[in-house]
């Protein structure tokens, strides 16, 4: 015995499911934004707070809904020059220094220090990796 099937698919019901106002979207976007509060709790905590600019340079934002590909997209970034550096570390191996590339000297102010710091090489600094860690903080409460 066989049954014989047939459907159809609503497209416009399809599109706003995959629309930006649809319950992927809202959920991703739910996601993203305890990945973002996440990460600025890491940076607080982890002590990489001078001005506050890199914190506050990050956020999260819709990037794509679609019905053709069936797929949402959201984004966290830390728009801030320094946050790659803070994020992924530098030099940092046990044995690793910052070199002044285009002068013989770095100088920089130290954190906590009004003065200028006058140096051949520093040691770099261990990444932290917070976006990441914010991300992997999530559970599937937070899409919902």
């Amino acid at each position: 015995m066989s049954v014989r099937v047939r459907a159809s698919i609503d497209e416009a019901k399809l599109a706003e499911w995959f629309g930006p106002g649809g319950p992927p979207a809202n959920g991703l976007m739910k996601a993203a934004g305890r990945a973002r509060d996440t990460s600025k709790a890491i940076i607080t905590q982890e002590g990489r707070i001078d001005t506050g600019q890199m914190r506050n340079a990050i956020t999260s934002e819709l990037v794509e809904t679609g019905i053709f590909r069936k797929r949402v997209v959201a984004r966290v970034t830390a728009w801030a020059e320094h946050a790659k550096y803070q994020h992924e570390g530098t030099a940092w191996n046990g044995m690793g220094y910052i070199r002044p590339v285009r002068a013989k000297v770095l100088r920089f102010k130290p954190k906590g220090s009004g003065k200028y710091v006058f140096a051949t090489k520093v040691k770099g600094v261990k990444g932290i990796k917070f976006l990441k860690r914010a991300v992997d903080q999530l559970t599937p409460y937070d899409f919902v």
